[in-house]
């Protein structure tokens, strides 16, 4: 019973309108109360007490950076719960459905997703470097040739298996309809990217720019080629 509270709680913490928003907001990078005011257009008082109430179910958590509170996400997989409920609702934000650069290229809380997202995966695949999931949001385990692929890229596999989170999951893409790759090896995946300058990110937004370099590199080791056009 206890379980069946909790999770209660959790949906009538996200069946509010502001809060959904105020965690659609924090999806693309961490924010103030100032800020998430201005964004949701709403007054101090009830951005701050919706706040107070996602903090106690433990969907944001605050740090203090010199005289302000920043807000985040607790952790991915609050952001994978609001991409799986977008992705049921057959709902895209307009600002994402609008923008070629979130649709061919964007954070999913901390890994790749959209076009290029889908299209690793795809190529992952591929070369055996991962298996297939038996069903939506299914585990992914490491492939014949995981080990050869992914060392190539620098990745540690004893280190990422080693963290307190699911090792590795198909996460549904909601612009394409078809999955990234989540969960601990995705997000290690994205680290790397980043690290060798495939991939840049941007400040206050989840979309990410896939720098020449990095095009020329996807497609060197896994052969990808992505249209960015709408």
């Amino acid at each position: 019973m206890e379980e069946h509270t909790l999770i209660v709680g959790l949906a009538q913490a996200l069946a509010d309108p502001l809060r959904l928003s105020i965690l659609q907001h924090l999806m693309e990078g961490p924010a103030t109360v100032s800020e998430l005011m201005s964004l949701t257009e709403a007054t101090q008082s009830k951005v701050s007490n919706h706040l107070a109430l996602l903090r106690e179910r433990k969907l944001v958590r605050a740090t203090r950076d010199r005289r302000q509170i920043v807000y985040t996400l607790h952790d991915a997989s609050v952001g994978q719960l609001i991409e799986s409920l977008s992705l049921v609702a057959g709902v895209v934000p307009a600002r994402q459905g609008k923008s070629p650069q979130m649709i061919a290229a964007r954070t999913c809380y901390d890994h790749l997703a959209g076009r290029y997202g889908v299209a690793l995966f795809d190529a992952l695949l591929y070369q055996q470097a991962i298996t297939a999931p038996s069903e939506q949001r299914g585990n992914v385990e490491l492939g014949l040739r995981g080990e050869e692929v992914f060392g190539k890229l620098g990745l540690d596999l004893g280190a990422v298996r080693s963290l307190r989170r699911r090792f590795a999951f198909a996460c549904p893409d909601w612009t394409e309809r078809r999955p990234h790759l989540g969960g601990a090896l995705g997000g290690a995946l994205w680290r790397q990217l980043v690290e060798r300058g495939w991939i840049v990110k941007q400040q206050g937004t989840r979309a990410t720019i896939v720098t020449e370099e990095g095009k020329q590199q996807l497609q060197k080791h896994f052969g990808i080629q992505v249209s960015e056009k709408h």
